[in-house]
């Protein structure tokens, strides 16, 4: 049983490191850049940092520890940081209205924004990284491309999630399927398996019908069968959206034939209704990340009944680039130099290795990987496989695409709608509105 992971992960995204000292802050004041020289001659920093407001407390002590490591290892500056907290989903409004009134904070914990760095807002961080021990260190290179635009680095994944399979390891066995310890699978071996669930006839203590296979209906969870189909969203640039082809309607079709064989009941859209579904036992598998187990054990199930396997392979097994965390500095900043001396000093193993601590992430350091601390963490050995074939939804032209992705997938999941007509029009919306926003 793994006792400490309730504590370290949190439901949804929970993958968020940088905090300071609570208090709101905006971006760099009349006169802040310069600071004033302490006891020591170093100049005193105050770098703000704009960052989802979730998790003060944890986050506030890690990186408070990380500003007085950059200053004990700086010869120059006395490093301390502030908190500019904003709601995950309203980041981007955020930024864009800093940006306007030139008002942008030093530094920025978010996924990796292509917008912003075709808009010149983010600092070249190339040469940082080349110079430091992270560019022999760094494991997983899909991530790191991920903060790239034109051959330039301006965004450093310390931590990515991605979607894979999980299963009930007792429900298996009990439908006679022997390998209850498989961390791959092929579409038609996973079929197989599912209708041996099927036929099984089981009953879960709740007295309903066990079912191989339960998922929600949300673009997150349903985009490995497209991306393992061989089908895209968007173009990397994120100026063409592309999602109206013949494999994509592959995986989407297939997603169907799930619910329409009896493979799977009708999917959920609500989150809660759709975690019960799995640690009620109602289902063998379920499609998500490492920060649904949390759930499952908070809701009764034996987190040591679990397997993990990469999603099943249509095409290949990839799946979808997960709610990750990287760092950036504003080009804008007058502070550079401290604020590349305070991701130094985060990706230290003292303090890289307490924020995985919190999260019960897996690091992302070739050094830290086979660390004992992390040796308990059941989701490592195939998340980390996971994370070698994983593909992002560029989708920061088109605010509007996941809600209404998610109305497409209700639409052809529960209906008799034409897969390739309700693609095509969504997609010549969507097309539009990038358009729209990019003139």
């Amino acid at each position: 049983m793994f006792a400490p992971l309730k504590k370290r992960i949190a439901p949804g995204i929970s993958l968020l490191l940088l905090a300071g000292v609570v208090s709101a802050c905006g971006g760099n004041e009349p006169g802040e850049s310069q600071g004033q020289s302490t006891g020591e001659g170093k100049q005193e920093v105050m770098l703000s940092v704009l960052i989802d407001s979730s998790n003060n407390e944890q986050n506030t002590r890690i990186l408070n520890e990380a500003a007085q490591l950059a200053t004990k290892n700086s010869e120059k500056y006395s490093i301390k940081v502030r908190l500019d907290t904003v709601p995950n989903t309203d980041m981007d409004k955020k930024v864009d209205v800093l940006a306007a009134g030139s008002n942008l904070p030093d530094l920025v914990a978010s996924a990796p924004k292509q917008v912003w760095m075709k808009r010149g807002l983010l600092a070249d961080l190339t040469k940082w990284f080349d110079r430091s021990p992270l560019k022999d260190d760094y494991m997983y290179p899909s991530l790191l491309e991920e903060g790239r635009n034109n051959g330039k680095l301006y965004s450093v994944p310390i931590k990515a999630d991605s979607i894979f399979l999980i299963y009930n390891k007792d429900l298996l066995s009990k439908a006679g399927i022997a390998d209850t310890g498989f961390s791959s699978i092929s579409w038609d071996e996973w079929i197989a398996m599912l209708e041996q669930i099927k036929g099984a006839g089981l009953k879960a203590a709740n007295g309903k019908d066990v079912k191989g296979f339960t998922f929600r209906i949300s673009t997150y969870e349903t985009a490995p069968f497209v991306f393992s189909a061989g089908g895209e969203f968007f173009t990397q640039d994120g100026s063409k959206a592309v999602f109206d082809s013949p494999e994509s309607a592959d995986g989407l079709a297939k997603l169907k034939g799930l619910v329409s064989s009896g493979y799977a009941d009708k999917p959920e859209t609500d989150y809660a209704n759709w975690m019960s579904v799995f640690f009620n036992e109602n289902a063998a598998f379920t499609i998500t990340g490492g920060w649904s187990l949390a759930t499952f054990e908070e809701g009764g199930l034996d987190l040591s009944k679990l397997g993990f396997s990469t999603v099943p392979a249509i095409q290949d097994s990839t799946s979808i680039f997960g709610p990750g965390l990287s760092f950036s500095v504003f080009e804008s900043s007058a502070k550079k130099e401290a604020a590349l001396e305070l991701l130094t000093a985060l990706y230290s193993s003292e303090i890289y290795k307490q924020w995985l601590e919190i999260t019960a992430g897996i690091p992302v350091l070739a050094s830290l990987s086979d660390d004992p601390q992390f040796a308990a963490n059941p989701i490592k050995p195939v998340l980390s496989e996971q994370l070698n074939r994983i593909k992002p939804i560029h989708s920061d032209n088109s605010p509007s695409f996941w809600t209404k992705y998610d109305q497409l997938l209700e639409k052809i999941i529960l209906t008799d709608a034409d897969i390739s007509v309700q693609q095509a029009e969504l997609q010549a919306s969507i097309q539009q509105e990038i358009d729209n926003n990019l003139k």
